[in-house]
C-alpha cells in the first residue's frame, strides 16, 4: 500500500454500486488503528476491484468477526435510492450530492463511536461535498452557506483520488463491495430473477424483469436515472 498519510489511526471510506444499473449503492467506513492495521495487511487486504467476489466475501466476513465495531455499512436499496436521487434532482444537485451524503452519514457514525480524527476518502467529485454534510450533523443548525473548515469538524478530512492505494480505503472498498453483492443477491431471491451487475448486458434481464413483475416494479431494483431505462420500458 502508498503512504498517503503519517497518521496511526485514521477512518476510511469507499463505495460500491454507483456504476451498476441494477442493486443498491453502499457506502462503508472502515476504522484502522495499530492493531487492525496489521491484521488487515494479513489478511491480504487489496483494493476491491484487484479481487474476486470469492476473496471479496472471505475477507469481509473475517474483517467483520473480529472488528466489528471498526466498520460501518450504509446501504440505499433501490426504491430509497430512486427516492433520494429524484429529491436531491429537484434541488439541482445530482449524484455526488446524494453519495457525500451517505459519505457523511458514514464518517459521523463511525467517529462518533470510536473518536477517530483522522479521515480518508476516496475523492468522488471535484468539489468538497462532504464536509457540508459533516456539518449538518455535527451542528444541524449551522448554515451550510456559512464558511466550514476541518478545523470545526474536529477532524481532519482529506479526499484523495485512487484513494484505495491506502489500506483503510481498500478495506472500506471490500466491505462496499461485500455488501452490494449480497443486496444483489437479495433482489434476485425476492424477484427470483438473475440480476447481472455492471452496466452493460443489463438491457435484456431488465425487460425480462418487466415482463415478470411490469414497469412499475422497476425501480425495485434498478436505478432510473441511468439512460438504459428507456431502452429496457421500450416495448
Amino acid at each position: 500500500m502508498n503512504a498517503i498519510h503519517n497518521w496511526n489511526a485514521w477512518i476510511g471510506t469507499d463505495e460500491a454500486g454507483k456504476g451498476d444499473y441494477f442493486g443498491p449503492l453502499v457506502v462503508a467506513a472502515v476504522y484502522v488503528d495499530a492493531e487492525f492495521l496489521e491484521n488487515l495487511s494479513d489478511l491480504g487486504v487489496a483494493d476491491g476491484k484487484t479481487l474476486s467476489n470469492r476473496r471479496i466475501r472471505s475477507i469481509a466476513e473475517l474483517m467483520r468477526s473480529d472488528y466489528e465495531q471498526h466498520i460501518i455499512v450504509v446501504e440505499k436499496i433501490p426504491i430509497e435510492y430512486n427516492s433520494l436521487y429524484d429529491t436531491l434532482r429537484s434541488r439541482g444537485q445530482n449524484l455526488n450530492h446524494l453519495l457525500a451524503s451517505l459519505h457523511a452519514e458514514a464518517i459521523h457514525t463511525l467517529a462518533n463511536r470510536v473518536d477517530a480524527k483522522h479521515v480518508l476518502v476516496d475523492q468522488f467529485a471535484k468539489d468538497d461535498l462532504i464536509t457540508p454534510q459533516l456539518m449538518q450533523r455535527v451542528n444541524p443548525v449551522s448554515s451550510v452557506r456559512h464558511r466550514i473548515s476541518n478545523k470545526q469538524l474536529r477532524m481532519e478530512v482529506r479526499q484523495v483520488t485512487k484513494g484505495e492505494r491506502d489500506i483503510a480505503v481498500a478495506a472500506a472498498s471490500i466491505i462496499a463491495r461485500d455488501a452490494f453483492l449480497t443486496g444483489m443477491d437479495t433482489l434476485s431471491e425476492t424477484y427470483q430473477i438473475t440480476l447481472p451487475r455492471g452496466a452493460y448486458q443489463v438491457v435484456e434481464a431488465g425487460k425480462a424483469f418487466v415482463r415478470m413483475h411490469g414497469t412499475n416494479a422497476l425501480g425495485e431494483v434498478a436505478k432510473l436515472h441511468f439512460n438504459l431505462t428507456d431502452a429496457v420500458c421500450a416495448s
